[in-house]
């Protein structure tokens, strides 16, 4: 499995982009499939699957 790290700029603009389509934590865990915690180490810009940023911003589009 592939993972990326984030910058925190890329990362900060997840969620800014979670909070203008006014989605919670929770709403973006159901959207995508994954837990809160994966999203947030996201928006954390962790160290995190490629595949879970690709889903993120499938949602998020």
């Amino acid at each position: 499995m592939d993972h990326v790290s984030r910058n925190p700029e890329t990362a900060t603009a997840l969620q800014e982009d979670r909070l203008a389509k006014g989605y919670s934590l929770e709403d973006l865990a159901i959207t995508t499939g994954l837990t809160v915690d994966e999203i947030e180490a996201a928006e954390r810009g962790d160290n995190v699957p490629t595949s879970n940023i690709e889903r993120i911003e499938h949602a998020l589009r």
